[in-house]
């Protein structure tokens, strides 16, 4: 025991694990996150058996899944940086300073912006060609103040009072659709449902499907859901717990119509304890992966390919998964980036995840992930949040 710690001693000293803080490059290397594997040499948490070696086809390997180096690795060109709050206040009177600095709700992309919304009812703009303010946008947006806001129907929506209002382009006016969220982040939303979720961390969590043409709510299990995609007509739900050495599971659901139908004074609640999604008996799902020691934050396209932003053994990565093997394209920023209840949606030619972590804000956002193209951008608030 002691000759392994003094190996993995030596190979921490000698790997830089950390990139670049706003820099950016269009290459891609593998270096660091190989080095961080082999201070490890390939641990499996399972069979407690040490590898004398690992090599680009094993990194990491569990009786569930495999890691490896990707033969098609993705060159994004990655930008770092901190954006400040610019109502930042050091006079948080009765609010905790954990969080009242960071948004109020998640930040949402709206023609080529992202839109970001502050504690004191305000918009924050950012042009996402230079990551500059536009000043005269937040002017023509902050003629009311606001408690939460999303995306609906490819619009921008937001809470003012007791009412929800859409941005026209010119003015707010009134909502006239049904939608079902009043402080909380959507997770997917097309022509039939908007999809959102709630976690309970061990004791569960819920996916809600609300279908936009009867106004019913379907549900299901899904601890807890982060990422909707659709495939054709079925939709995956990728889900995430941190709770010991964490999980992960994607549920497939064909037609959410067929799940168990919610009252709408069940919505967001527990049942006996545990989260609602226990009760669903329908069955109207399949669970396509389903692994433990290991955490997938995120999934989204690119090109044709399915990536997952995956959390194993302190690094962060993008991969994707072809059988039960997890293959390495992107290192992201050498480091780790760490989050509870993530959110990644689609808008038109962007992905946006929205990140948050209790320790440093609770539920806020604490930093976003933009990909544009071949561009990944990750913007953190106030401060630097990579480790």
């Amino acid at each position: 025991m002691r000759k392994y710690l003094y190996i993995a001693f030596s190979i921490l000293i000698n790997c830089s694990v950390f990139g670049q803080v706003d820099s950016q490059t269009d290459s891609v290397s593998f270096d660091k996150i190989t080095c961080r594997f082999k201070e490890t040499k390939g641990w499996n948490i399972f069979s407690g058996e040490l590898k004398d070696s690992i090599d680009t086809t094993f990194l990491y390997q569990t009786k569930d899944f495999n890691v490896s180096i990707s033969e098609n690795p993705i060159a994004f060109k990655t930008f770092h940086s901190v954006i400040k709050n610019p109502y930042f206040t050091d006079d948080f009177g009765d609010y905790d300073n954990n969080y009242v600095n960071y948004p109020v709700s998640y930040s949402v992309i709206y023609d080529n912006r992202l839109l970001s919304l502050f504690r004191n009812g305000k918009f924050v703009c950012h042009r996402l060609s230079n990551f500059e303010r536009d000043l005269d946008f937040e002017t023509k947006l902050n003629t009311r103040k606001f408690k939460y806001h999303w995306i609906i129907n490819d619009k921008l929506g937001a809470i003012s009072g007791n009412s929800i209002f859409i941005w026209n382009g010119t003015d707010w006016i009134s909502n006239k659709t049904d939608f079902p969220l009043k402080s909380q982040p959507k997770l997917f939303e097309d022509s039939d449902f908007v999809v959102f979720g709630d976690c309970h961390g061990e004791w569960g969590g819920t996916v809600y499907f609300f279908d936009k043409n009867n106004g019913e709510t379907y549900f299901t299990e899904s601890t807890c859901a982060n990422s909707v995609l659709k495939k054709g007509d079925s939709y995956l739900v990728l889900a995430h717990l941190g709770h010991m050495t964490g999980s992960t599971e994607i549920k497939e659901v064909k037609d959410p119509r067929k799940l168990t139908q919610a009252k709408q004074a069940e919505i967001n609640k527990t049942k006996n304890g545990q989260a609602l999604g226990y009760t669903d008996s329908s069955k109207a799902y399949e669970t396509i992966l389903d692994y433990w020691g290991i955490q997938l934050f995120s999934t989204f396209s690119y090109k044709d390919r399915q990536l997952y932003m995956v959390h194993l053994n302190e690094m962060t990565f993008l991969a994707e998964i072809v059988g039960n093997d997890i293959q390495i394209v992107n290192p992201l920023f050498d480091n780790e980036i760490y989050t509870h209840d993530p959110v990644t949606n689609k808008y038109e030619n962007y992905t946006l995840m929205n990140l948050d972590h209790y320790g440093t804000a609770r539920d806020k956002e604490i930093s976003v992930i933009i990909i544009d193209g071949e561009r990944l951008i990750k913007l953190d608030w106030n401060e630097n949040h990579s480790r």
